[in-house]
């Protein structure tokens, strides 16, 4: 066997989601269907659209395939189940969205994704309290006052991505136990890159080849949790 391929895919949410309403809506599941009827914010309507019409031609160009065959359920957890004809296939699936992006994971072996953009003004310290490791926590207020809002929204990513990947959900207490250190990105659990004034963040087994696709990314970080 030969080494585990992890495919990144991060592109403007606007462009998927007019091809994918170009297609017509016939592609979604019921399930799907009904959830998009339940959305009123056309921005959430948008990044739904293009999330799941995006995963659906990584999926359909991994296996060679036509994306007509290809569909979207939900283990038990939340995380995406991809299906071929309705049968799931090994492949993890993780999907996320920040302001204009999305990220698409996609994957051999278990893969979590978040993309975290600047928003409105927080307490980052106060959240960073709620949320952070002490290590974590010390590291947000080293940073430069330039830095601190990258430095959090990057750590809040390595947090959410790893939940991602195992399905666990972002439990305040559970993350506050777990921190992260900087590795080497051959011996990482997770990689990060800087990304529009934040940070974009992957989950995924050590050692896997990663390759990114759609929007140029810098050179990845690596990062272990503590």
């Amino acid at each position: 066997m030969g080494t585990p391929r992890v495919q990144l895919h991060v592109a403007a949410i606007g462009k998927l989601a007019a091809a994918a309403t170009a297609e017509g809506l016939g592609w979604l599941t019921e399930v799907e269907a009904g959830r998009l009827q339940a959305m009123r914010a056309q921005a959430r309507r948008d990044s739904f659209l293009a999330g799941h019409w995006q995963a659906r031609k990584l999926v359909a160009r991994w296996l060679g395939v036509r994306s007509a065959r290809i569909s979207l359920a939900s283990f038990a957890d939340g995380r995406p189940l991809v299906c071929l004809d309705d049968d799931p296939v090994p492949l993890s699936l993780s999907l996320s969205h920040s302001g204009d992006w999305l990220a698409v994971a996609l994957g051999e072996v278990a893969v979590g994704v978040d993309v975290e953009l600047p928003r409105r003004l927080r307490d980052i310290d106060a959240l960073a309290g709620f949320m952070f490791s002490r290590s974590d926590q010390q590291r947000l207020q080293a940073a430069d006052a330039g830095e601190r809002e990258r430095v959090f929204l990057e750590l809040w990513a390595l947090n959410e991505a790893r939940v991602k990947r195992t399905g666990e959900g972002l439990h305040p207490r559970a993350s506050r136990e777990l921190g992260v250190r900087p590795c080497d990105t051959a011996a990482a659990q997770v990689l990060t890159w800087r990304f529009r004034h934040g940070a974009l963040a992957l989950a995924l087994t050590p050692g896997v080849q990663v390759e990114c696709s759609g929007t140029r990314l810098d050179e990845a970080c690596g990062w272990r949790y503590l």
